[in-house]
């Protein structure tokens, strides 16, 4: 069997979209449920204050739910499966397990056009709440996050290098690549990122006992453009390590098994 066939791989994926449609749903209303009670909550709490405050503060929530969405977005891979059934169902399907991964990968993906729904439903809610309330100062959450991130963008120091950026993104990467590859090796469908989390801990906890932070920062310092670029070479091998190792994991996948897919 081919390990990618586009028309195989959209039939899986019409097949998916189908199964999962309740759990996206749900998914989206949740969304929808938490955003509204943090704008409403925020921008009256606020009010007595800096109104400002409030929508600032809605704003981290936004892009703190954006950034870990990405970050953790691959231990949402087994969400919509439900018990032994769904998983015996996944290893009969008539598709290659890459297809299979590569759907399963895609479900946090999927998530975040329907977030971006729930948040603009949210902030459209919060808006008109405000103003039927009669409050003086009232925005958009979305208007407040893109002014914001603009502000940002203009206050970076120019003496702040690019590549600074480009490794504290690479970072996050390999972040999103580790959680890939808790997701298929600890068999919990739902707390896989728990243990993920955990396990990024004590790894820090030990990277920090072994190379202190005034070490790291001496280096860094002392480390040349040439440094850097091997630093970031080595780590996107890492991220390339981790995602093959969880593509393995998965295909080694039992319906019953042990605590991890080993």
């Amino acid at each position: 069997m081919k390990q990618f066939d586009i028309k195989r791989f959209g039939k899986l994926a019409r097949w998916s979209l189908t199964n999962d449609k309740k759990y996206y749903v749900k998914s989206m209303l949740q969304v929808f449920a938490v955003l509204v009670f943090f704008f409403l909550f925020f921008t009256h709490v606020m009010r007595e204050h800096t109104p400002a405050d409030g929508y600032k503060v809605c704003c981290f929530i936004v892009v703190t739910m954006l950034i870990v969405t990405f970050v953790v977005g691959p231990s949402f891979m087994f969400y919509s499966m439900e018990g032994k059934h769904d998983r015996q169902t996944l290893l009969m399907l008539p598709a290659s397990n890459f297809e299979k991964y590569l759907m399963r990968y895609a479900s946090w993906i999927l998530l975040l056009p329907l977030y971006l729904v729930a948040l603009l439903g949210a902030d459209a809610l919060q808006y008109v709440v405000n103003l039927m309330v009669g409050h003086e100062y009232v925005t958009f959450v979305t208007s407040t996050v893109v002014d914001s991130l603009s502000r940002m963008q203009q206050d970076i120091p120019d003496d702040v290098h690019s590549m600074f950026w480009n490794s504290l993104w690479l970072l996050v990467v390999w972040f999103h690549s580790l959680y890939a590859l808790g997701a298929t090796f600890f068999r919990t469908r739902k707390f896989n990122w728990v243990l993920t989390t955990i396990v990024i801990i004590l790894l820090t906890i030990l990277q920090a006992w072994a190379y202190p932070y005034e070490e790291f920062v001496s280096d860094r310092n002392a480390s040349t453009t040439t440094d850097s670029h091997i630093t970031n070479l080595v780590a996107l091998c890492w991220v390339v390590l981790n995602f093959w190792l969880s593509y393995k994991l998965f295909c080694r996948q039992q319906v019953i098994g042990k605590f991890v897919n080993m």
